[in-house]
């Protein structure tokens, strides 16, 4: 679903309102400092959180992503102690040992999860005990919203006219 629009997804986390400078600005400051830890990056998209968690001196950063095409802008995006691999985030983390993270992040992800217990039991196995794991979800008025939008005989045309009565 997300390879089809990887690139639009970047060009609108990078520089969009909401993202860069509300959530992963928010995400950031909860999670504190990261210089010398190992951070987990749990639905990594195209690599924004990755490069910033590297900027600010983590030790390494595994990116996990369920879009093979995610994966591919974060590689290319990203340089320096990292990693990215392509994983179902609800499946085993088989590459993980028990333990081997400092500290992780799952940004605006988790509402996309069918099975969030696996995923969460999953990040808790992989972190070290003590470790910090940072959530962030949308509001559930914006997923709302965006759907009444989208679905509405009220919104604009192509034309710029009301669809209404269509």
């Amino acid at each position: 679903m997300y390879d089809a629009f990887a690139e639009n997804y970047l060009a609108h986390a990078r520089d969009g309102v909401f993202n860069a400078l509300y959530d992963r600005p928010a995400v950031l400051a909860v999670l504190g400092p990261v210089a010398g830890l190992k951070v987990l990056d749990v639905g990594c998209g195209p690599g924004l959180y990755a490069e910033e968690l590297v900027f600010r001196g983590a030790r390494r950063v595994v990116g996990v992503d369920a879009s093979s095409r995610m994966v591919q802008l974060a590689r290319r995006q990203v340089a320096g102690p990292v990693a990215f691999h392509r994983q179902d985030l609800q499946a085993p983390l088989s590459w993980a040992a028990d333990g081997e993270f400092d500290a992780a992040v799952m940004p605006l992800v988790i509402h996309h999860l069918d099975n969030r217990v696996a995923a969460l039991r999953e990040i808790a196995r992989v972190l070290r005990p003590a470790g910090r794991l940072v959530i962030s979800t949308h509001h559930p008025t914006e997923t709302g919203l965006t759907m009444a939008a989208a679905t509405s005989p009220w919104r604009r045309s192509a034309n710029g006219g009301s669809g209404a009565g269509r």
